[in-house]
């Protein structure tokens, strides 16, 4: 929602929508570059990590052996420069992404607990969040951790819709209240068409909802049919653009100006007003659906960067012991430092 009240309404869609189409086909094109053909991964049926066939040894086979991680996909590009550059700032992206869902998390806690600071929640967020690290060391575990986080996403989606049927447009009540309190400076019109100004913004907040590329290597190599690639790209992209359009829209009809950054805020705000108990603990229980699908999706995110520390720090490493004891100080360390920077640079979620 926030997006459509940076750019507006003709702005949303045309940010999410180009932003979506422009993800997708990287997504599909990363996968070819891992199945090792520029060819569509359906068009073979052995397993490219697998198969005892030769590249470039036929028509039907692969033009080049399967590639395993996008530092691989850069050397193989750009070369050995070109590999450092490209990985350094994938990391930082991946980084970036920790250190905001610490923000959220910090945020979401802090509305149902105000009594305690944001920093202390952020900090018990972290403690927290070293279990799942330690134990969970494959995709194919973190598997059930997505799993959780998926159901978590759609329940806020279907939240957010309900309730925008439900309420329909409160700005004209969210005004009136505003003005009683004598807080904020919104002022009609509450829903526009296209605000140029905003498409920056816009195009921020939609790149890091569209931010998963850094992740596609691992889901790939977890596939026990990789051949499956694009087919699974295809269904994931509908999903995701249909989930972000409907609480765009849902939310922007509600709230318009008046929406905040993060739309569980907004709803509760609402939910105040000529609200009941019921309508209280429907968005209790809204806010820690928000903070089970941000608390999975950072050790989702994390893992990556990661495997890509790991694979630096490997050549120097004496033994598969010592190895697994620096991968968990690895993990430790980031969520540290996700920490640090959450707390000590207030601003950087907006950056």
């Amino acid at each position: 929602p926030f997006v459509f009240k940076s750019a507006g309404w003709v702005g949303g869609f045309f940010v999410t929508l180009s932003f979506a189409a422009v993800t997708w086909r990287t997504s599909v094109l990363i996968g070819r570059e891992l199945n090792g053909d520029a060819r569509p991964c359906h068009s073979f049926d052995d397993d490219p990590l697998k198969t005892p066939t030769v590249p470039g040894s036929s028509p039907s086979a692969r033009q080049r052996a399967p590639i395993g991680t996008f530092p691989d996909i850069a050397r193989e590009a750009f070369g050995e420069n070109g590999c450092i550059c490209l990985s350094s700032v994938l990391y930082f992206e991946l980084f970036s992404c920790l250190c905001i869902f610490f923000v959220t998390l910090g945020d979401h806690l802090h509305t149902l607990f105000p009594d305690v600071s944001e920093t202390k929640h952020m900090m018990i967020v972290a403690v927290v969040l070293t279990l799942p690290t330690a134990l969970l060391r494959t995709p194919r575990l973190l598997s059930y951790l997505s799993a959780v986080g998926t159901f978590a996403t759609v329940s806020v989606v279907l939240a957010v819709v309900f309730t925008a049927i439900s309420k329909g447009d409160i700005t004209e009540q969210l005004a009136e209240a505003q003005q009683e309190s004598g807080e904020g400076d919104n002022k009609p019109p509450y829903h526009v068409l296209w605000r140029t100004s905003g498409l920056p913004i816009a195009f921020g907040l939609i790149a890091y909802t569209f931010s998963g590329h850094a992740i596609v290597p691992s889901i790939y190599s977890s596939m026990a049919r990789p051949q499956d690639f694009e087919r699974m790209i295809d269904f994931t992209f509908v999903i995701v653009v249909s989930c972000c359009l409907l609480v765009a829209v849902a939310g922007y009809v509600m709230f318009g100006s008046f929406v905040d950054d993060q739309i569980t805020i907004s709803l509760k705000n609402a939910a105040s007003i000529g609200g009941g108990g019921h309508e209280d603990l429907a968005m209790t229980m809204l806010t820690w659906l928000m903070i089970l699908t941000a608390f999975s999706k950072f050790t989702l995110t994390m893992f990556p960067l990661a495997i890509g520390i790991e694979e630096i720090v490997a050549p120097f490493v004496p033994s598969e012991r010592v190895m697994e004891t620096a991968s968990s100080l690895i993990k430790l360390v980031l969520i540290v430092m996700a920490l640090a920077v959450a707390i000590f640079v207030p601003s950087f979620s907006f950056l």
